[in-house]
């Protein structure tokens, strides 16, 4: 039986039919600010889990314009919008482990170590430097790479990682699978429940969330890639791919590059802006540099 390859709760909310009005803990509540569609789905119970095929958790996607990658200070607009979305979800306290998940090697699943380059980490800075960092939160990262590179599970390699640091949370970056080709590039995903390293690519890891690793995760994802047999349901309408389109041909945007590393940008921005406050985008930079 076919089923819709998606990593993000909106595109599966979406195509879900012949459901009640109102399906008890499943609740969606969707604004628009500044032209940025955001949108919040809450799964609260096993039978919405159930229904919409995620595990119980929150869900913000953003959804942005195609043409918001042409234009700097639009990257640093939707890294406040990120951040304002993922601060009430991060521990008041404690240190986090920002988790790069990816191939760097391969630019459509290369989000999540993209991503940590802009992330500022400080745990060996308040380490070696007392005092003059201590209004910044304790942040590390780690980019695992992939088991056909280190013979070694994400998760095994995280494990490590957070049975030596006992940070608060981890945050986990990735490059997801869509449904629809629009939403490449242009929609932002975070989750409450952890993620499934590869699941969107039917290259399934397993899953860091909160049972796996003790500890909260938080995934911020951006897709990259779409499959060829659901984006054909999705053009012509249908339940189930013509035949002669086969499963597991992954499409891509021609300019991958640039969606690659302004995703990237706006997601190590706003990860620094919901740990940090609200940093000068100068200070950012000068501690990245």
């Amino acid at each position: 039986m076919y089923s819709c390859r998606t990593d993000l709760a909106l595109e599966r909310h979406a195509r879900l039919k012949n459901l009640p009005r109102a399906l008890p803990g499943l609740d969606v509540e969707a604004r628009t600010e500044d032209g940025v569609r955001i949108t919040q789905i809450d799964v609260t119970t096993p039978a919405a889990a159930h229904a919409i095929g995620k595990p119980e958790g929150t869900y913000i996607t953003l959804d942005l314009e195609q043409s918001w990658q042409q234009d700097d200070d639009l990257v640093l607009s939707v890294a406040h919008k990120l951040a304002r979305a993922l601060r009430p979800l991060v521990p008041e306290s404690g240190g986090i482990l920002a988790v790069g998940l990816g191939n760097r090697l391969v630019t459509a699943d290369a989000l999540g170590p993209l991503a940590l380059e802009k992330i500022i980490v400080t745990r060996h800075l308040q380490k070696q430097l007392p005092g003059l960092f201590d209004d910044l939160r304790p942040v590390a990262a780690i980019a695992p790479g992939v088991m056909g590179r280190t013979g070694m599970e994400p998760l095994e390699i995280i494990a490590g990682a957070v049975d030596r640091l006992h940070p608060a949370a981890v945050l986990a970056i990735d490059a997801l699978a869509a449904a629809s080709l629009d939403r490449l590039g242009c929609s932002f995903q975070i989750s409450t429940c952890g993620i499934i390293p590869g699941e969107g690519a039917r290259s399934r890891r397993l899953a860091l969330d909160r049972k796996t690793l003790g500890v909260p995760v938080l995934a911020i994802g951006v897709p990259t890639v779409t499959d060829a047999a659901t984006l054909a349901c999705d053009l012509l309408g249908l339940e189930a791919p013509p035949e002669k389109i086969r499963e597991g041909f992954l499409v891509t945007p021609g300019d991958i590059d640039l969606l690659a590393a302004k995703s990237a940008k706006a997601v190590g921005y706003g990860v620094n802006l919901a740990l940090h406050g609200n940093m000068p985008v100068s200070d950012m930079e000068q501690l990245l540099a």
